[in-house]
């Protein structure tokens, strides 16, 4: 009998899969105001447990076996928090947690970057953050992605998550409202826009003509969660433009013709996920878990393994082993009381989470508010809406108003009462700028004037919150120039009336919450443009009529045109450069038609940003002169003169004529100093022939919008301010018609 063959020593073994999963635990901005000064966002307490551990919970229940954590600031806190878990004793879970810190990345893209560097990544791996509610099992998503990568779209490189939730719905960040178009069998994404409150979204007429099964989609949440294939940190590395997952997207969905990548959809209906990514989601998903949305993930479940046991009692009014309730005192709806707290007399708490061994004395009034760990409020105070971190001291007879952030170790009182959405710390705000020495070696000058009404208005702050107060204003370092910082501050100050929705919204369904899908929006502005499509979004108009500015009499973000920052950007750079190399205007205009197509924009969107970008292109010609306003104008002149080509190949007809103006009206109400210049700057335009009188006067003489009470406010004060170069074109052409008829006269 032959002997049987020798069999190859790995015949038989398969490959062995490990799900990775990669976790950004810096969110690389300064939503949580000074609360993140001292200890990072993935540590902050969410319903008194630890947000990262929400988000290593989801991956072990995902069976996920290898994750990376990445940290930058106080990222060593973060590691020396998991070195201390459940997670590093090898019996809770077979998962292993791996901590990479850097001081120097500052986005996403960095971080990505940096791990493929150290060539981490063997396989499809989960990219979320450290601030991940989840209960969703997402190693199903991540087996949807392998079955398409392996099977029909070998080249999707990414599944973006998202979560069904209607516009209104409270766990909705408003930063991250978005439309999108999904090609309904292949679920691939064809259209990705952040909606930033626009009510119309222009269309590639592409993407409608090649596409039978087309689905929009205003109805969804971004998770964070993406399932990412090998290549994408090497995508990430080649292309130094990708900053953030958002970007990244983006930039597949231009090049998909070019590059052969593709992006797909995952929806979840049934389960939960959602991401803490400022205060208004932190207030919403901590109400979620208390009412047991999140489930498993709830405060006697979960919770209870962070410390000691918690009792569920009715009304959702979860309270833990050693907790001091006086007689007369009285837990409402909704309500987690941390171990070793103690309770005084008379006092009422409700729609509260209240960390462990706290101090609470008699009659005190808490409700909507989030109290860390050792917060001692004294008697007789009340807090409403507000967030006290830990160490945190209120003295006797004080009232914090909503909105109100007290950072770590703060002390206020006795008897002050605190305005609406002040962010207070217990040390002064340190500049780095100033604690430069400038001065000689053996200098003996004194402070500067600048440190001396520093220090006045400091102790100026420090006695308006009580005379025993240990507590400084926190101001944030970010400047508000640019509309995305402008949306962080929107989104801070949101927070201050978002409770009032929820107060009623607190025991209704999950997917109940569809809040101003009545309130329709009628306003018909002009076309998007040739070859595009527009499409009504049915967010609410949020800004309404509360956001007055005093100033100008009307709210400016509700009559605003949302003008693409990035697009907006390199037009500038692209002007700028253009005008320093001495470029033809008809290759200028080439210049701008690529954007144009590379940023997918509407032609209206260009027309309207062209003046205000020549302006810009003004303000830096004039810099040598240091950037005064007549400067600027100056500038803007001989801007406007040399490259009316340009502008004139654009604003052809009255239409696009009236984009333009309308443009320039956007520019003095961001603009503040140019507002009694809109004149100047109209006749400026009109001298250079881009302008007509005819659409001058078209303009000014515009019915109001009986839709929109904002816009009508806008254009009525917009017309006060031009109307010195209205009246003299009126009488210019009356003098001229009188000179005429002379004319006529003598000739007869």
């Amino acid at each position: 009998m032959a002997p049987k063959a020798k069999k190859q020593p790995n015949e038989n073994l398969k490959q062995e899969h490990v799900l990775q999963a990669v976790i950004i635990a810096d969110t690389f901005n300064v939503r949580f105001g000074p609360v993140t000064l001292k200890k990072p966002r993935a540590l902050l307490p969410l319903v008194n447990v630890p947000l990262i551990d929400y988000t290593l919970e989801a991956l072990a229940a995902s069976q996920v076996q290898e994750v990376f954590v990445f940290c930058c600031h106080l990222g060593e806190q973060i590691r020396e928090h998991i070195r201390n878990s459940k997670w590093q004793d090898g019996r809770s879970s077979s998962m292993t947690i791996t901590t990479l810190l850097s001081d120097s990345c500052i986005s996403v893209g960095d971080a990505l970057r940096e791990i493929d560097a150290k060539s981490l990544i063997r396989s499809d791996f989960l990219l979320i953050t450290g601030n991940l509610v989840a209960n969703v099992n997402l190693s199903q998503v991540v087996e949807e992605h392998k079955q398409r990568t392996q099977g029909k779209d070998k080249s999707s490189v990414m599944t973006l998550m998202f979560k069904t939730a209607q516009p209104g719905h409270r766990a909705r960040c408003r930063e991250d409202e978005m439309f999108l178009l999904e090609e309904g069998l292949s679920k691939r994404l064809l259209y990705f826009q952040k909606s930033q409150d626009q009510r119309k979204f222009p269309i590639p007429k592409d993407i409608m003509l090649d596409h039978e099964d087309v689905i929009v989609h205003n109805n969804l949440m971004d998770c964070h969660v993406c399932v990412c294939s090998p290549v994408v940190p090497t995508l990430f590395t080649d292309n130094f433009d990708y900053q953030t997952v958002h970007s990244f997207v983006k930039g597949i969905l231009i090049n998909e013709e070019i590059m052969g990548n593709k992006i797909h959809m995952s929806i979840i209906q049934d389960k939960y996920a959602a991401r803490v990514s400022n205060l208004q989601t932190y207030d919403a998903i901590s109400k979620d878990v208390i009412c047991r949305w999140t489930k498993p993930l709830v405060p006697d479940m979960f919770a209870s393994g962070h410390q000691k046991r918690i009792k569920n009692g009715r009304h959702n009014v979860y309270c833990s082993e050693g907790v001091t309730l006086l007689r007369g005192s009285t837990l409402g709806n909704n309500v987690v009381v941390g171990g070793g707290t103690f309770i005084g007399s008379g006092t009422v708490i409700s729609q509260s989470v209240i960390g462990q061994n706290c101090q609470i004395g008699e009659n005190v009034r808490i409700h909507n508010s989030y109290l860390f760990d050792n917060v001692v409020i004294e008697s007789n105070c009340e807090v409403d809406m507000s967030l006290l971190c830990s160490g945190v001291r209120v003295l006797e007879r004080v009232r914090i108003g909503k909105g109100c952030v007290l950072a770590w170790e703060t002390v206020v009182g006795p008897d002050v009462k605190l305005a609406d959405g002040t962010q207070l710390m217990s040390e002064p705000q340190v500049d780095e700028f100033d604690d430069l020495d400038m001065s000689f070696e053996g200098d003996d000058k004194p402070q500067s004037d600048a440190a001396n009404s520093r220090k006045v208005e400091e102790s100026m702050d420090t006695a308006s919150y009580g005379a025993k107060c240990q507590a400084y204003l926190y101001k944030p370092a970010v400047e508000s120039d640019s509309d995305e910082e402008e949306e962080i501050e929107e989104e801070e100050s949101w927070w201050l009336y978002a409770a009032d929705l929820r107060d009623d919204q607190l025991d209704e369904s999950d997917d109940s919450s569809e809040e101003g899908e009545d309130d329709e929006d009628d306003d018909e502005e002009g076309a998007e443009g040739a070859g595009e499509f527009a499409l009504d979004s049915d967010d609410d108009d949020e800004d309404g009529e509360d956001n007055v500015d005093s100033s100008l009499g009307f709210n400016p973000k509700a009559c605003l045109l949302k003008v693409d920052a990035d697009f907006y950007k390199e037009l500038v750079a692209t002007l700028a450069r253009a005008d320093s190399e001495k470029i033809k205007e008809e290759n200028v205009i080439l210049e701008i038609n690529s954007l144009k197509h590379a940023f997918t924009v509407p032609i209206n969107e260009v027309i309207h940003s062209l003046p205000c970008a020549f302006i810009d292109l003004a303000r830096k010609l004039a810099e040598s002169s240091g950037s005064t306003v007549p400067s600027v104008l100056a500038a803007f002149k001989s801007v406007a003169s040399r490259y009316s080509p340009v502008m004139c190949n654009y604003m052809k007809d009255s239409e696009s004529q009236l984009t333009a103006i309308a443009g320039l009206g956007d520019f003095v109400i961001k603009n503040e100093a140019y507002r009694p210049r809109l004149p100047q700057l109209v006749n400026i335009l009109y001298d250079a022939d881009v302008l007509s009188e005819g659409s001058i006067m078209s303009w000014y003489n515009q019915a109001p919008s009986n839709t929109n009470p904002s816009r009508a406010k806008c254009h009525a004060f917009l017309k006060k301010l031009v109307e010195p170069f209205v009246s003299w074109l009126q009488t210019a052409e009356s003098e001229s018609s009188e000179e005429d008829d002379g004319d006529e006269e003598d000739g007869n």
